[in-house]
């Protein structure tokens, strides 16, 4: 069995979301993943900021 793939960067999953080898659904998969991961950098950037 094939190891699945993991992204370790919101870039990543973006990369995925957009590649057409995928199935439309592998693809909104990896494009909601890339969104919580900008959300999740912007979330620790405003904490940083705010301290």
């Amino acid at each position: 069995m094939e190891k699945p793939y993991i992204a370790a960067e919101a870039h990543e999953c973006k990369q995925r979301a957009e590649d057409p080898k995928l199935s439309t659904g592998e693809r909104l998969v990896w494009a909601q993943l890339a969104v919580a991961a900008e959300l999740f950098a912007l979330r620790k950037d405003r904490r940083r900021a705010g301290r």
